[in-house]
């Protein structure tokens, strides 16, 4: 009797064209860890939809505060995908590791993840109704509209922050002031959407970084040859040096292989 009333109690509202029209909550689950951060995981049901609810709290993020809904897979852990700023983003990752749950969570806008565990107290106090409740309230109320759209601007800035950890290594390694530049004018919305920029671009800046663990004069070799690296997206991959700028060009799918780039790099510095 009581799960009926709480599934009536939960749907009763919700509007036809909504995430989770057709679904009630599931038990759910708090993660926490030592830094403060929280996600919450309720599963909706009915299982077929592969839908949960996610919650954040304490992540420093944009995600702060927000109930958003997920997709569901279970393709090397159970990851949950969120359409945010027009990309499918999988913030969170559920790990069984032999006995314990290891959460993975990579919020928007970071460059790296923590790990989460299981929260047995918050669990225990978690009432799922009011999280499906705030979902709700935030659909009605146009909460997560400013963040479904695709966003270039979000996605160049993200772009350029994560390339710029990449260059910092590579300075660090090689004892140099090496910069980074992407030329946007070659990518549209739809590369940019769909590549792992930041990924795609690293490749030379990692392969500097490999020869100047080998070898001082590796190192004295690219302090005075590399000013530059720029990455575009071509028609087809290829590395090029020009003066003292690297040319690196990718296609969506395609790049160098890291054997090849340190080798270009070897022959021809």
């Amino acid at each position: 009797m009581s799960v009926v009333a709480l599934s009536l109690g939960c749907s009763r509202g919700v509007r036809p064209d909504s995430a989770i029209a057709g679904t009630k909550p599931l038990t759910g689950k708090v993660y926490s860890n030592e830094a403060g951060e929280q996600v919450t995981i309720i599963p909706l049901e009915p299982a077929d939809a592969k839908k949960a609810l996610v919650e954040f709290n304490g992540t420093k993020s944009e995600l702060d505060g927000k109930v958003v809904v997920a997709s569901v897979d279970r393709d090397r852990g159970t990851g949950y995908w969120t359409q945010w700023r027009g990309r499918s983003q999988r913030f969170v990752t559920v790990h069984d590791r032999g006995g314990y749950e290891d959460l993975i969570l990579s919020p928007v806008g970071a460059t790296g993840y923590t790990h989460l565990k299981p929260d047995t107290g918050r669990t225990a106090a978690l009432k799922v109704e009011k999280v499906f409740e705030r979902y709700q309230e935030a659909e009605a109320d146009g909460e997560l509209k400013p963040f479904l759209p695709f966003d270039r601007k979000f996605w160049v800035t993200q772009a350029e922050k994560e390339l710029g950890a990449t260059v910092a290594e590579a300075n660090t390694a090689c004892g140099t002031k090496l910069s980074a530049t992407i030329a946007w004018d070659s990518i549209p919305d739809p590369v940019l959407n769909e590549l792992s920029i930041p990924s795609y671009c690293a490749g030379p800046l990692e392969s500097l970084q490999k020869l100047c663990g080998r070898s001082e004069e590796a190192k004295r070799t690219i302090q005075q040859k590399v000013q530059t690296v720029e990455c575009r997206v071509e028609a087809a991959p290829a590395l090029k040096l020009e003066a003292q700028k690297v040319i690196w060009s990718v296609k969506s799918g395609e790049t160098l292989q890291p054997e090849a780039t340190t080798t270009f790099f070897t022959e021809n510095l």
